[in-house]
Order: structure tokens, then sequence, then C-alpha cells
């Protein structure tokens, strides 16, 4: 999450009555990779995985490799889509990572689903790391978990899948995907972003908000989603924690520009963000794998396909 914003299946479709609707829940993510993903990726080895450096690169390659093991498309040429920050004396060289699942569905206006997770975090301080375990190593752990699924079980809808580097100086990656890519926004349908999905060992629950959600989905697909919400192994709460000292209004406005998603609604693009909110290891040295709570993040990372596969099939 941005560093500079301190907070954080197969349903019927048709209209029916929610209270009816028994969603089944299945573990169907393959949780040994999982768990392998986010251990990796916020080992010592990167280094924090600060924008610009050597272990952000080491990510970069890494979230590479694993798409091409498998067999997932980048989007365009490569899977490295490079950008530049320019600062006073001297400029920062980032990169997104872009790729893309095809979607079943051959109309020729279906749109895109846009999945985003950012890699980079807050790098090191001498020989402290700020590993960024659930910061944000576990939304991309889960995003790489979850094109793992999709590609063996097409969506509807083509998938990008948009790793941004970045988010931690402002959200350049997501910006800079915005810019690079206009001719797609149109076709944007949805973007769900995930950031933070792992907390704490004392985190209990996965938050999310949503704008323009509504507007894709009937009142009753919309019933139906909260009902698969309810039906995990977690508890998803909608909206997060009020900041001390702030007014409520106040707060979820932070929490709209908290992340990739405020790219994209600024864009008019309807948006999904999940997290678990700040917590005591939030951007501190303390945000290792060991520290993270392993069944809240399996939960959220199963609760969000369940989520997405309904979506895909109803908007």
């Amino acid at each position: 999450m941005i560093a500079n914003v301190l907070l954080g299946c197969s349903v019927n479709s048709q209209p029916v009555n929610t209270t009816q609707v028994n969603v089944a829940f299945s573990y169907v993510l393959d949780q040994q990779q999982l768990y392998k993903h986010i251990e990796i990726l916020s080992s010592n080895d990167f280094d924090g995985r600060k924008l610009g450096s050597s272990g952000n690169k080491k990510a970069q390659d890494y979230i590479v490799q694993t798409l091409q093991e498998l067999n997932v498309s980048p989007l365009g040429n490569s899977f490295y889509h490079d950008f530049t920050i320019s600062g006073l004396f001297t400029d920062k060289q980032g990169s997104n990572i872009v790729a893309v699942i095809d979607g079943t569905n051959k109309l020729e206006n279906k749109g895109y689903i846009v999945l985003s997770a950012h890699f980079d975090h807050i790098g090191k301080t001498g020989h402290k790391v700020f590993n960024g375990a659930d910061d944000n190593a576990s939304g991309t752990a889960a995003l790489l978990s979850l094109a793992q699924r999709l590609i063996t079980k097409s969506p509807n809808h083509d998938i990008i899948l948009l790793f941004t580097d970045g988010e931690e100086s402002n959200l350049k990656g997501a910006n800079a995907f915005v810019n690079e890519h206009t001719d797609l926004l149109d076709e944007i349908k949805l973007n769900i972003n995930l950031d933070m999905l792992a907390g704490s060992k004392n985190s209990q629950k996965l938050h999310f908000i949503s704008r323009g959600v509504n507007k894709l989905l009937s009142e009753s697909d919309l019933e139906i989603l909260t009902n698969i919400r309810d039906n995990s192994t977690i508890k998803v709460k909608k909206g997060f924690k009020k900041m001390s000292g702030t007014k409520v209004s106040t707060s979820q406005r932070r929490w709209v520009n908290a992340s990739d998603h405020a790219i994209f609604h600024k864009a008019r693009i309807p948006f999904l963000y999940f997290g678990v909110g700040t917590h005591k290891n939030y951007h501190k040295t303390s945000d290792t794998y060991e520290n993270i709570n392993r069944s809240l993040f399996l939960g959220a990372a199963e609760s969000i396909y369940q989520q997405l596969v309904f979506i895909d099939k109803s908007i």
C-alpha cells in the first residue's frame, strides 16, 4: 500500500431470493504455491523490492519466470513494460509486468477485467530489510496463484494481469499502465486490486471497498455476490476502519486513493479493492513471512477467486 497513506464456483445468476442460495465454498487454489510465492518474494534475497533496485528487478524476473512456466502470454510483445520516474537529480527506471489470459467469450466488445497487485516495497536501510510480506508480496503471490487457476479454467472475459512497480512512489506504475494503454481504457470493465491480504497474526478480516460495481451487476447478482462473501472461510467486511482523528468521509476518501485502484477510479473505471487494512507490522521490518496470518491469507485468496468467477460470468 502506498507509503504516504497511513490507513490500508458456479452460481445460478438468475434472479433469486438470496436466503435460498447455498454457496458451497471449497479450496481450489494451489496452497503450496501460494505460500511459496509469498515466502520467496518477501525473503531477504529481494532486499525489500524498492523501485530501481536489484531486488526489485529480481522480483520482476521471478514474476515473469512464473508466468512463463504457467504458459501465460504477455500483453503485447513483452512482459516488461518500462517507465521512468523523473527526479530532481536522477531518474529512476520502473517496470510493470503485464500479462493476459484470453477469455472464452469471442464477442467483439467483451471487454477486459484487470487484476492488479503491486510488487514493489520500500527497500532497506543499512542491514535492515523491509521485507513487505503483507505489503505487497501477499497480493503479488495471490495474483500469481489466480493466474495458475485461470489458465486452466478459462474465464469468460480476457483477464489482464497487472503487476505494478512504483506503487509506493505515488502509484507511478498504475499511472504508467493507464497512460500506455489509453486505447484499452474504454474496454476495461473492472479493476480488481489486491493490496495487503495476509495481515499480521492478529489480523482477522478481509476488507473491501468498491465504486461502480453496482452499475455492472443486477440487484439480484449483487445479493448473490454478498452471499458468496458471507460463505467464505474468513470474515469479509465492507469498508475499512476510520483513521484515528479523521472524519469517516475523509477516511473513506483516503482508502479510495490508498492503492493502485485509485488510478482506475480516476479514469472512471469501476474497481473492487481488497485488503486487510493497516496493522502493527505495516511498513516495518517485522512485516515478514513468519508474521503473516497464513489462514487469513489463504481464505482471502480463495474468496477473491470465488468472487472473480461469479463477476466474470455476470457482467
